[in-house]
């Protein structure tokens, strides 16, 4: 646990409602993150996390509210590890939230929020609502979404879908492509990889901006010999399940469709990235 934080406890309010904090802040770092949420510390490193600040708010006779933000340095970083949890298109809060039944979980500028109840009752829900309300307030201006988003065609897009990382693992938990990391992904990599189209016509696809032309030469290369060798012959390919696959270098982008129902909608969607 490390003691010292970096003005975290400047975000959190004093009380809420009659909910004030019990014990001391917990502050961790990506040393010790581990001893906190094992199982689910890989997450936020793999997002550069720099240090998160847990405080518990207690009430007699109501549940604990439970609030934790993640410092991940730079925006780009908290709104990727929000498109993992995102389910629905909701800017109550921040500059994207998700609302559960017990939970608000919401990112702003360079953090990530969540604030969670041991129990839903009337009370504690509109507390929760209030505690997202005030931490949004304290968290002074706003972060820029990674640049690469506005590649994205807009027609067909599955706006909750849109998962942005940097690192090859969460590529094969949203869309399995192999167990090598046969695109080169790494920390110099920007990725986005989203839904296309209705559920009984879903498409995928993915963007990759690598750092120079010769990374993109390399990948590509990587991906046909691995993946499909005929992509190196044809723009768009029809693999074992019936299913279309497109794959094309753009400069120092690289764009893959995967599971079209046919060659036409591959390439049109892969020609749209083209377009912007």
């Amino acid at each position: 646990m490390n003691l010292n934080a970096s003005g975290l406890d400047k975000l959190l309010p004093d009380s809420i409602e009659g909910w004030k904090p019990s014990g001391k802040d917990r502050y961790y770092n990506p040393e010790t993150l581990y001893n906190y949420i094992n199982g689910g510390a890989e997450l936020y490193i793999s997002y550069g996390f720099k240090e998160v600040i847990s405080r518990t708010y207690r009430n007699p006779g109501q549940p604990n509210l439970t609030v934790e933000i993640f410092d991940m340095v730079e925006a780009k970083n908290a709104f990727g590890v929000f498109s993992h949890v995102r389910e629905d298109v909701d800017y109550s809060y921040g500059q994207g939230c998700q609302v559960y039944e017990d939970a608000i979980m919401f990112w702003k500028n360079q953090y990530f929020i969540s604030v969670v109840s041991g129990d839903e009752t009337e009370s504690s829900m509109s507390v929760i609502c209030k505690l997202a309300e005030d931490i949004d307030n304290l968290i002074k201006g706003e972060g820029q979404l990674p640049e690469i988003l506005i590649l994205l065609p807009v027609t067909g897009l599955v706006e909750e879908s849109i998962l942005y990382f940097f690192h090859p693992a969460w590529l094969n938990s949203f869309y399995y492509i192999s167990d090598e990391n046969i695109l080169n992904i790494n920390e110099k990599t920007h990725c986005i990889l989203a839904k296309y189209g209705d559920p009984e016509n879903r498409c995928y696809l993915l963007i990759i901006e690598y750092p120079t032309v010769a990374d993109v030469r390399v990948a590509f290369k990587s991906f046909s010999e691995n993946y499909s060798k005929e992509i190196q012959i044809s723009p768009a390919v029809e693999i074992e399940d019936g299913s279309w696959m497109a794959c094309k270098r753009m400069n120092k982008i690289l764009v893959g469709v995967f599971n079209a129902g046919s060659k036409t909608q591959a390439l049109e969607l892969m020609n749209q990235v083209r377009e912007k």
